[in-house]
C-alpha cells in the first residue's frame, strides 16, 4: 500500500489579497471595498470548495500543492489565509526562495461556479518565482493565479510575453517535481538502508542464539563426563554448568605463566582445564570397612561404594555425615574410599 507523503502548514497569517482598485488580466478595473474582502473571510467554507495552492498558471487548478484552510483579515485590513496539507518538499521550496510572488483568483459573485453566489469567492493561490506581486504592497511571499474563463486573476501587467511566462512556470513545476523525485528516492534508500540493518540484526541475533544453545549443550557434556570422572560429585553437576554459562560471557583474561611466557584464556576455559586436572572426589575400587548406616537401612561403611549408583552414594554419603558429624564432602571421601 503506497505511503502518503507527509505534509505540513505555511506560515499563519500569509498575505493574498487587500481592498482598493485593481486591474484583472483582461484589463477590466474592479473596486474591493474592506466589506467585500471581510465578505470573502465570512464565505469561504473549504467543505464547499476549498482553494488549492498552485504553482503557475494551471487550467484546472491542478496540481494542488496543499489547500487555503481558513481566510481571515489582519491588522493591516489584508486577506491573508492559512494552510495545510502541503507537502514539506514544496513548503522547504518556499522558504528557500524558490517562489516568492503570489497571487489570488476569485470567482466573481456571479460566476456559475461560484458556490456562495453574490460574494467574491476565492478560487487559488498560485505561487510563482519571478513575476511581479499580484497586488503591490503585501508582506512576503508572493503568489499568482490561473486563468479560467470568467474568473477573475490579479497580475501586474506582463513584461515578458505571455507564452515565456507558461514557460517559466512549466520550469518551475518541472523543477519542483525533481526536487519531490530526490525526496521520494532518497526516502527509497534511506528504507532500504534500514530493512538491510534490521535483516543483518536479526541474522546476528539468530547466530548468538544458536552459538549459546550450542555452548549451553558443551557445558552439560562437559559436566556430565567429569561426574563419570570423578572429578565434580554428581549434586555439583548443574552448579557446574551454571558457571560455566555465566563465565562464558567475561572478557578474557591474560597472564604470564611459568618462564615469562603469556596467555590469554577465557575464564570459562580457565575453570574447565582446572576442573579437569583436578584429582578424582570419588574412587570406586575396594574399599576399607567403616561405621554407619545409608537412608534405606543398610549399614555405611567406609569403602562401601562399590557398585553403586550416584544417587546410592550421594545417600550414603549423607548418612556417613550425620551420623560420623563430619562435611558432606568428607563423607562422601570416606563412603568412596578416597585418601589425599
Amino acid at each position: 500500500m503506497p505511503q502518503t507523503a507527509p505534509t505540513v502548514a505555511l506560515p499563519p497569517g500569509v498575505e493574498i489579497f487587500r481592498a482598493g482598485r485593481h486591474v484583472d488580466d483582461l484589463g477590466t478595473t474592479h473596486e474591493f471595498s474592506e466589506a467585500d474582502v471581510r465578505r470573502m473571510v465570512e464565505v469561504y467554507d473549504p467543505e464547499q470548495r476549498e482553494a488549492p495552492l498552485t504553482v503557475g498558471h494551471p487550467a484546472h487548478d491542478l496540481p494542488a500543492y496543499g489547500y487555503v484552510k481558513s481566510l481571515a483579515v489582519n491588522a493591516s485590513g489584508r486577506l491573508a489565509m492559512d494552510t495545510h496539507q502541503v507537502p514539506v518538499r514544496f513548503a522547504e521550496m518556499v522558504r528557500a526562495g524558490t517562489f516568492k510572488k503570489r497571487s489570488a483568483s476569485f470567482y466573481p459573485p456571479s460566476h456559475p461556479n461560484n458556490p456562495t453566489p453574490g460574494a467574491w469567492y476565492l478560487r487559488h493561490v498560485a505561487f510563482l518565482g519571478a513575476q511581479p506581486p499580484a497586488i503591490a504592497g503585501l508582506a512576503d511571499i508572493q503568489f499568482a493565479e490561473g486563468d479560467a474563463e470568467g474568473v477573475i486573476q490579479f497580475s501586474e501587467p506582463a513584461t515578458q510575453p505571455t507564452q515565456e511566462q507558461d514557460d517559466m512556470s512549466k520550469e518551475l513545476q518541472d523543477k519542483l517535481a525533481a526536487a519531490e523525485k530526490l525526496a521520494a528516492d532518497e526516502k527509497a534508500a534511506r528504507e532500504l538502508a534500514e530493512r538491510n540493518a534490521k535483516d543483518a540484526t536479526d541474522q546476528l541475533a539468530q547466530f548468538s542464539e544458536a552459538a549459546k544453545q550450542t555452548r549451553y549443550a558443551a557445558f552439560v557434556s562437559f559436566a556430565e563426563a567429569q561426574v563419570k570422572a570423578g572429578t565434580i560429585l554428581p549434586k555439583d553437576k548443574d552448579m557446574t554448568v551454571a558457571t560455566l554459562v555465566l563465565l562464558s560471557d567475561a572478557t578474557p583474561v591474560s597472564f604470564s605463566e611459568a618462564g615469562g611466557t603469556a596467555r590469554t584464556v577465557a575464564p570459562s576455559q580457565w575453570l574447565q582445564d582446572l576442573i579437569t586436572s583436578a584429582k578424582p572426589l570419588v574412587n570406586f575400587g575396594e574399599f576399607q570397612p567403616g561405621a554407619g548406616e545409608s537412608g534405606q537401612g543398610e549399614k555405611v561403611t567406609a569403602g562401601s561404594a562399590k557398585g553403586k549408583t550416584d544417587a546410592e552414594i550421594d545417600a550414603a554419603a549423607k548418612a556417613y555425615a550425620r551420623d560420623h558429624k563430619v562435611s558432606y564432602a568428607e563423607a562422601a571421601s570416606a563412603v568412596v574410599g578416597f585418601t589425599s
